[in-house]
């Protein structure tokens, strides 16, 4: 499908000025109105274009990342805001600060309660490890035909994973150097858990998960417990959590092509979703000094995170020509920017 650079640059534009003036009215309204129904009533508007804004835009290095940062993320943020909770309840915040948080894909930092972690690696050193990855694997993706196809599979997962953790980790330092706020990082080296529980809960896109788990988890567990008992309030919520995360991924992939990718996303999800489950409920039962290191088994929870998602997620990517389109775009906005230099 043949873009217009241009057109789609002034499309993003418009919705990034929209976003902007959305951001600012939801700013206003917990200024004017008290937590609850009549500010969610009135969020509804917001909310809403939230879902459509996406659809103005063709080309997947815009859609995407706004699909994700603004479609994704910003809702969960404005559900807490209704009762007066998460990011954007501090009293305190200005509009640049509103304004920012609404639209970027960070979590400000909280103090850590507990102790912290010890023998954690050079944030610095392996960012520009990761960035050098990432630009070494897009040459290979360019030359991918050279390449067994199960191979090309396994570059894609870790290709999508560094520009993930590379594009959320710049849009934290921009909101750092911007509004001067400390924020969390995007992810925590998620090939050093401990295990899927740790992998998924505390290291893999904390922003995205400290969402799924204010607006989804804890209210379900809470709200159960009395009716399940807390056991399995905290089997359900979990489950719960992953189908909430499966439906957000799935309306993401849908701005790809307009259609509903197939059945790979949500088997994935609840997959993982179980396996979680069982882990945590063994791990009560069984209880062992004999454990293999963290070296040893965070890498075996990454790569099996990975080859699930290679398995059951990429093929469907593929068959929507994902990553021809989406180095096409690069090439065509590379010589966009060229030609108006």
């Amino acid at each position: 499908m043949e873009i217009d650079m241009k057109e789609e640059i002034n499309n993003l534009i418009m919705v990034l000025f929209t976003i902007g003036i959305s951001s600012s009215y939801c700013y206003g309204i917990t200024k004017l109105v008290r937590k609850g129904i009549i500010r969610f009533l009135l969020f509804l508007p917001v909310l809403y274009l939230l879902y459509i804004l996406p659809l103005y835009l063709k080309a997947l290095i815009f859609n995407i990342p706004i699909a994700f940062f603004v479609t994704w993320l910003t809702p969960f943020k404005l559900l807490q805001l209704v009762f007066d909770t998460g990011p954007l309840s501090n009293p305190s915040l200005s509009l640049l600060h509103f304004v920012t948080i609404f639209c970027f894909p960070i979590k400000p930092h909280q103090k850590p309660t507990g102790p912290t972690k010890p023998n954690q690696p050079n944030d610095l050193t392996h960012y520009a490890i990761k960035v050098l990855l990432f630009l070494l694997l897009t040459k290979v993706e360019y030359s991918k035909h050279m390449i067994p196809q199960m191979l090309n599979s396994f570059l894609i997962c870790i290709y999508s994973y560094l520009a993930l953790e590379i594009t959320l980790g710049a849009f934290a330092v921009i909101a750092r150097s911007l509004i001067g706020i400390d924020t969390d990082h995007p992810f925590d080296h998620p090939y050093l858990s401990t295990s899927l529980q740790d992998f998924w809960g505390r290291r893999w896109n904390r922003v995205a998960s400290s969402c799924l788990k204010s607006t989804i988890f804890f209210p379900f567990l809470n709200g159960m417990s009395r009716i399940l008992g807390r056991k399995w309030a905290a089997i359900s919520a979990s489950v719960v959590t992953f189908i909430a995360s499966d439906v957000m991924h799935e309306i993401v992939f849908y701005y790809m092509d307009r259609v509903r990718f197939g059945w790979g996303l949500p088997t994935f999800f609840i997959f993982q979703g179980i396996c979680v489950v069982i882990e945590s409920t063994t791990k009560k039962k069984i209880k062992t000094t004999l454990r293999l290191p963290q070296r040893v088994i965070g890498p075996l929870i990454f790569v099996c995170v990975v080859t699930t998602f290679m398995l059951l997620v990429v093929p469907e990517l593929l068959e929507h020509r994902v990553d021809d389109r989406v180095l096409g775009e690069y090439v065509a906005l590379a010589q966009f920017l060229r030609i108006r230099a």
